[in-house]
């Protein structure tokens, strides 16, 4: 590899289960304890009105210390799953919009389940509430693109793949709505 090639050495992250092993075992509790429920978070904070520095949530995550731990430890890990995962969402939102589907938790080959996603989704909307409310309360100019995600939480149902699809529709729908803000947005 030379010094001007753009391959990276992956770093090494935790599988789904040792993931959610050490994030329900943390303590003061995580919000998310789930790989669902990692994606809808981090998935409002991708698609949110503005950049949210890593620094100030993945503390909330991992606890205070583990941006700053060896490789070697299981939270610096944690830090790399939750980093690839915010990579593989952000990556699926722009490359390939019409194929991304939130991560629902599977409950068999027809049916998901959507409450873990859909309320930290909107645990992720927290960080920029004002800039958020046009889209979560509809406005003229967003009408009511949030639909299929406030139908997700509306009654505690199981949803189909079809919802799926729809609410992956409302996030590239919201993404384009807040990415002028995001454009804009100095460092």
């Amino acid at each position: 590899m030379t010094q001007n090639s753009q391959e990276m050495t992956p770093r090494p992250k935790l599988d789904d289960d040792a993931f959610e092993a050490f994030i329900r075992r943390r303590r003061p509790p995580s919000p998310i304890w789930s790989m669902s429920r990692l994606d809808g978070y981090l998935t409002a904070l991708i698609i949110g009105p503005r950049f949210i520095d890593p620094r100030q949530w993945i503390p909330e995550l991992t606890g205070p210390d583990a941006l700053n731990l060896p490789m070697e430890t299981t939270e610096h890990r944690a830090v790399q799953t939750i980093v690839a995962e915010y990579n593989r969402i952000s990556a699926s939102l722009s490359e390939r919009p019409k194929d991304h589907r939130p991560r629902f938790t599977q409950i068999d080959d027809q049916t998901l389940d959507p409450f873990d996603w859909d309320i930290c989704f909107l645990i992720g909307t927290r960080h920029a509430p004002r800039l958020w409310q046009p889209v979560l309360r509809g406005h003229a100019v967003t009408g009511d693109i949030i639909a299929p995600i406030r139908k997700l939480g509306e009654v505690k149902r199981k949803a189909t793949h079809q919802d799926a699809a729809a609410v992956a529709e409302a996030l590239v729908n919201i993404r384009t709505y807040f990415m002028p803000k995001r454009a804009k947005q100095k460092f």
